[in-house]
């Protein structure tokens, strides 16, 4: 496997600097989690699930708006940003959602209806996705999103591995503060093996 730096922004400049993480690429990511689930099968375990289910923010965007989506990382206490991706709304009544901790995305108009439900305050949605399946990352990587991005998965992170044709990150600061696990088993951790 091969290396990359990752520099994650500090929120709070004046209290702490940035931080550099050398994070390990993985070239196929599929293949790196199914041989994990493998590993885990043999040992008679399984990943987690868990449902996203705190409420968010929502609001209607503006075609060619621009939309920070860096996703928020906890590394030792401290809150930094990571990644460099900022998205344009393309499509008419996108929606710009706020998860709890502070990260924003774009969902088209017909995945938002699918995916949230209003509530009684305005702007205040709660969704209704179906469970995930995760394990928890304990080392720092690398690889390529479905969507063709290189995505950062840091230690304390999880995978959707829900679908293998679709895996992804979800930071430990958006999962802490947006998912419910749905079992009490023992968290189950991905590391090189």
């Amino acid at each position: 496997m091969s290396k990359k730096v990752l520099t994650m922004v500090s929120l709070s400049p004046e209290e702490y600097p940035n931080l550099e993480v050398e994070c390990e690429f993985v070239d196929n990511m599929r293949f790196y989690v199914e041989e994990y689930l493998k590993y885990l099968e043999n040992k008679g375990k399984f990943p987690k699930q868990a449902k996203k289910t705190s409420k968010v923010l929502a609001r209607v965007g503006e075609v060619g708006e621009e939309v920070d989506t860096r996703p928020r990382v906890s590394r030792d206490g401290k809150i930094y940003v990571i990644g460099e991706t900022k998205n344009t709304i393309k499509v008419e009544n996108s929606m710009i959602v706020k998860n709890p901790d502070g990260e924003e995305y774009i969902v088209k108009p017909e995945a938002f209806s699918k995916k949230y439900q209003e509530t009684e305050k305005e702007g205040v949605y709660l969704p209704v996705a179906e469970p995930i399946s995760y394990i928890v990352l304990t080392e720092d990587i690398a690889f390529m999103a479905p969507w063709g991005e290189v995505m950062y998965g840091l230690e304390g992170s999880v995978l959707n591995v829900s679908d293998l044709e679709n895996i992804y990150a979800i930071q430990n600061e958006a999962f802490s503060k947006t998912y419910t696990i749905l079992n009490s088993e023992e968290n189950i951790d991905i590391q090189t093996f």
